[in-house]
């Protein structure tokens, strides 16, 4: 029983040392999408102001998709001033487009309320379908999306400046 032991200890301590050297170097980011080089699901529905809205409208147009929540905190308060900032800068060239991630619509309005609104629609995703279709896994995530409506890239996390210089140009946008 004492040497099976020790045989055991190799079968299980190797590939348990292995899944974890290999998975620390790794940038926690870094999902790939299966979205990333393919056209954008049709987003529409209800926006946060009551409207109706289609990302089908924007085609022609490069966009930011960016899943967020009132209750992300603080990822989400810390990447909403990159994105004031970017809709600011590149008004009339950009279209951002918020979708709402499992939350009310009094948090949402609440959370503009405070950290600001840059006047761009907020898609409601009561059931989540949305949401399923990109394959969003927590907010904040934000999809680069070119003119023609073809997923680019995908960003996990508070968006930062860095990721826009790095992201931007893939779909077309100056940074």
């Amino acid at each position: 029983m004492n040497r099976l032991r020790w045989l055991l200890v190799p079968v299980v301590v190797v590939p348990v040392a292995w899944l974890l050297f290999t998975g620390l170097g790794r940038d926690p980011r870094d999902i790939p999408s299966p979205l990333v080089g393919r056209p954008l699901p049709v987003l529409a529905g209800t926006t946060l102001t009551g409207e109706q809205f289609s990302t089908v409208d924007l085609v022609g147009t490069p966009m930011l998709i960016n899943a967020w929540a009132s209750w992300c905190i603080p990822a989400c308060v810390i990447e909403h001033p990159v994105l004031m900032d970017a809709a600011r800068r590149h008004a009339g060239e950009l279209a951002l487009v918020g979708l709402m991630y499992q939350d009310t619509v009094s948090g949402a309005r609440a959370f503009l309320a405070r950290y600001g609104d840059g006047g761009w629609p907020h898609l409601l995703d009561p059931d989540g379908r949305m949401a399923v279709e990109l394959g969003i896994t927590g907010p904040p995530e934000t999809f680069f999306v070119d003119a023609a409506g073809i997923v680019r890239a995908k960003n996990i996390g508070p968006l930062t400046e860095a990721d826009l210089d790095r992201l931007l140009p893939l779909i077309g946008v100056a940074r």
